[in-house]
């Protein structure tokens, strides 16, 4: 029986209960066979040829939006973190020492035509509801971007953002783009309160010269042009380069959920790092899971019927394969959750002064719910025996809620 006919039936069973305790339970129910479909699509999907693919991850949306439908939840954007493709710490990184490390000429070749496929992980009709796109001003995210942006968009809202870039304590994570930004680092870090930092700096400045980074400016030069032919320019015209602040000081995660905390109604996508991009889900949302290379996961911000905003991240996520540039999919068996304060609008004035200068208009910090539970896909038995029963609907009768 297809997933929406079941929906139906568990539909009319609701609207016939009435006893707090046996929705709850019906709630329950409703959640294991989400689940259960979940886990058998994301198999299809990685069994599916090119022909199939699109279908499948239409069907993979669907089953959300049902989903979160029968519990009275409303979809207002969908958000796609996106971390970079394969860059590993010897050939590229050089176990740190090669700054702001390229990717991979193999994950470049895989990647040529991922973009044929990846306008299927959007939710709303890139025609209709131009997205927004933020990526990490780093070679390696840029890269990534340029090859897995969908072809089909022409219209983003397209911004390199500081916030984005990787946490590192190695020039292989600093958006670093000559000898004279690699001193200026060097200069402001004390070697007694960051010894290793200091000595990782003064290695590459050894090591490397303008002519390694001339060759990285070829390349991101290149990956934004492919960019912005999504939507507008991203090379300013005073640099012929992308935007660059190595004195930001901010909040990445505060940062990154005033940015999401912008978008409504449409598809917003985010080109950054594993280590960010997992610190941002473990202290927003409880999931502490590590990004393959080329992982993208989707998160729904959604609203209840009582008008609470929160996000919602389903038990799975997406893999750009680094062999073969096709979508794999992957399930974790996690829920993710967050409960936010009821939607107020911003005025001109609450913008989040850090990242004004490349785009303005972004909320403020939110009042957060962590609701998490993992529940593991162990066999075909035993999928979804452990739903979250923490994941809040309108039958909730308490809320924990914790601000950041």
């Amino acid at each position: 029986m297809a997933f929406k006919e079941l929906m139906e039936i568990e539909r009319l069973k609701l609207d016939k209960i009435k006893e707090p305790k046996q929705r709850s339970e019906l709630f329950r129910t409703i959640q294991e066979k989400y689940i259960n479909e979940v886990h058998s699509l994301v198999e299809q999907l990685n069994e599916s040829q090119d022909a199939q693919l699109s279908e499948v991850l239409k069907q993979i949306k669907e089953t959300d939006r049902l989903y979160l439908e029968i519990k009275g939840i409303q979809i207002t954007a969908h958000v796609l973190f996106s971390r970079h493709g394969k860059c590993s710490s010897w050939e590229q990184k050089k176990f740190g020492l090669s700054p702001n490390a390229a990717l991979s000429e193999e994950a470049e070749r895989n990647m040529e035509r991922t973009s044929h496929s990846t306008g299927d992980l959007l939710f709303y009709s890139p025609s209709e509801r131009p997205p927004s796109i933020a990526v990490s001003p780093m070679n390696r995210a840029l890269q990534t971007a340029g090859w897995v942006i969908p072809r089909e968009i022409k219209n983003a809202t397209i911004a390199v953002l500081p916030f984005l870039a990787e946490n590192s304590n190695a020039p292989s994570g600093y958006d670093v783009r000559s000898m004279s930004d690699m001193r200026k680092l060097s200069d402001q870090i004390s070697f007694w309160t960051s010894p290793i930092k200091k000595l990782l700096l003064k290695l590459s400045l050894w090591i490397y010269s303008d002519q390694d980074f001339a060759l990285l400016y070829k390349k991101r030069k290149k990956a934004a042009e492919k960019i912005q032919e999504h939507g507008n320019k991203i090379l300013l015209e005073e640099c012929d380069d992308v935007y660059q602040n190595l004195d930001y000081t901010g909040d990445k995660i505060e940062d990154t959920q005033n940015f999401i905390e912008h978008v409504e109604q449409r598809d917003c996508w985010l080109f950054g790092h594993g280590k960010n991009f997992k610190a941002f889900f473990q202290t927003v949302l409880g999931i502490t899971l590590d990004f393959d290379y080329g992982e993208t996961r989707r998160v729904y911000k959604i609203k209840d019927e009582g008008h609470r905003s929160s996000l919602f991240v389903p038990p799975y996520v997406m893999i750009i394969d680094q062999k073969t540039g096709k979508i794999k999919g992957k399930c974790t068996g996690v829920i993710g959750t967050l409960l936010q304060k009821e939607y107020v609008p911003l005025s001109k004035e609450e913008t989040c002064p850090d990242v004004s200068t490349a785009i303005t208009g972004l909320g403020k910090s939110v009042v957060t719910q962590k609701s998490l539970k993992e529940c593991a896909f162990n066999d075909s038995t035993n999928r979804g025996e452990q739903p979250d029963s923490k994941i809040q609907h309108q039958e909730s009768q308490s809320l924990i809620v914790k601000k950041f």
